[in-house]
């Protein structure tokens, strides 16, 4: 067995053998990629990390946060493998194994990648709805955007994209190694492109998403709402029409009205914000109190005889 086949059946056996195993995985990727990006920067002096308490703040909500979603893993899982029993009972049509053997390996990662970039850039779209966006709020929340920014995900929003992946994804049926490879990769991409650099990858910045693409979209500036949405392929936002391009970006991080690193409001956060929508659709609408009539001037001038 070559060292490609080993690394490919690697990636398969994680994602197929238990939810947990590629929680593992995913943490320790994730975990394991800002102390590398410390060293480097150490090793290098560039200036990757800009230290500050700031940024300890808000490193240690993220990591809070992923900790805590931990504990609803198994939860997650279970509701996982009944959403995948379901969506398996509609009998969707599938694209079968046999053609994704017969294609080159190189073929079968690029259309994951693009696969996976698609429904997440959809998925990231949607999620910046009204309705879906307070469990999305939490991402935006880091005043401080840095590599464990990654971590800061609400364990909904983890529900929604699964199931969306289920739906979006299911009907290819791409290989689980290729799956598993390229989930990794996006896991480095993704850390990579919240790193605080200004760096724009020049004629491929329309490729391949950089540091500056990305930092737009977690800006607090309103051209750039909803802005830049795709993880790793930026030409589905030319696409789509929601690309923009603004220059180096030193606006504010965050988002208007949600916590920054509170970890137990954060986490309530979704709830809050729909009790608060959902008042606000049964409350009654005050009627606009009717304007004073204008008197006319003459009127006026005659009232002061």
């Amino acid at each position: 067995m070559s060292a490609w086949e080993l690394i490919v059946a690697g990636a398969s056996y994680l994602y197929r053998a238990s939810f947990a195993k590629w929680t593992e995985t995913s943490f320790l990727v994730n975990v394991g990629f800002f102390p590398a990006v410390a060293l480097l920067d150490l090793i290098t002096g560039r200036r990757l990390i800009k230290w500050s308490r700031k940024l300890l703040a808000s490193v240690g909500s993220s990591v809070t946060i992923f900790v805590l979603n931990g504990i609803f893993f198994p939860v997650l899982f279970i509701g996982a493998e009944k959403f995948q029993a379901l969506y398996d009972r509609l009998h969707v049509p599938h694209v079968p194994r046999a053609f994704w053997d017969s294609m080159p390996a190189w073929v079968v990662g690029l259309v994951t990648l693009l696969a996976f970039d698609f429904a997440n850039y959809w998925n990231h779209r949607w999620m910046h709805w009204r309705w879906i966006w307070p469990i999305h709020a939490i991402h935006h929340s880091d005043p401080v955007v840095a590599a464990p920014t990654t971590l800061r995900v609400h364990v909904l929003e983890l529900v929604f994209m699964s199931c969306s992946y289920v739906v979006l994804l299911g009907w290819l049926g791409l290989p689980a190694g290729a799956i598993g490879l390229g989930r990794i990769f996006l896991i480095l991409h993704n850390q990579y492109v919240h790193i605080d650099v200004d760096w724009t990858h020049g004629p491929l910045r329309h490729v391949i998403a950089s540091p500056r693409f990305h930092r737009w979209h977690h800006a607090d500036f309103k051209p750039a709402y909803g802005k830049n949405l795709a993880n790793l392929f930026p030409f589905f936002d030319v696409l789509f029409g929601t690309y923009v391009e603004l220059g180096p970006c030193r606006e504010r991080m965050g988002a208007k009205g949600v916590p920054e690193n509170d970890v137990v409001q954060l986490m309530l956060f979704p709830f809050k914000e729909w009790g608060r929508m959902l008042a606000e659709l049964v409350r009654p609408k005050k009627e606009p109190e009717p304007e004073p009539a204008l008197v006319p001037i003459e009127t006026r001038r005659e009232d002061r005889r």
